[in-house]
């Protein structure tokens, strides 16, 4: 009875997440969902709606990119703990509702934590970039498997389409990674 409750509240949290991420996206874009994937046209100053979809997008990357191929451009800046870039990665992760399942500071609410140094699939920068983009589903499905055990576990949904560009994408992932880095050798 407590574990039917519990994974209730699970799912209806885990939802009004993903609504609350798709919402902040879409909120000056005209979006629908198409094969599975958010597809949403522009409302430039002029001339007709561009599509900014599932092309150009986190999703498409992970999707086209071999395997191991996918490196984070601000690995210089992770490794030297850039505090400024950490902040706008921070700001990233909040504008897209992130918050509602891992916590504001990545440290965990309904879903696992983020920035405790315990990576589920892994800590390389492509598993990363794909388990986000992907969601946890898709990744196993491109043979991907876990490494570790959390004491939270929920499915992690496809961000990508959500997600406005790798480069977003990636100062998240960088941000995460020097939070954790400050989290487990304080």
């Amino acid at each position: 009875m407590v574990r039917s409750v519990l994974r209730s509240a699970l799912i209806i949290g885990f939802a009004l997440g993903v609504n609350y991420a798709t919402a902040a996206h879409a909120q000056n874009n005209n979006c629908h969902l198409q094969g599975g994937s958010l597809v949403c046209e522009a409302k430039p100053s002029s001339g007709t709606p561009a599509v900014t979809g599932a092309a150009g997008t986190p999703l498409r990357t992970a999707q086209t990119a071999p395997k191991g191929t996918l490196k984070n451009p601000y690995a210089a800046q992770e490794a030297s703990h850039d505090q400024k870039l950490a902040e706008e990665g921070q700001k990233i992760f909040a504008g897209y509702g992130c918050p509602g399942c891992h916590g504001g500071g990545g440290g965990g609410g309904m879903c696992p934590p983020i920035t405790n140094g315990i990576w589920i699939y892994g800590d390389s920068d492509d598993t990363l970039f794909r388990l986000v983009a992907l969601g946890s589903q898709d990744l196993q499905a491109q043979g991907f498997t876990r490494q570790a055990i959390e004491n939270i576990v929920a499915p992690m949904p496809s961000f990508g389409s959500i997600i406005k560009s790798d480069d977003d994408l990636w100062k998240i992932i960088t941000w995460v990674k020097i939070q954790a880095y400050e989290n487990t050798h304080k």
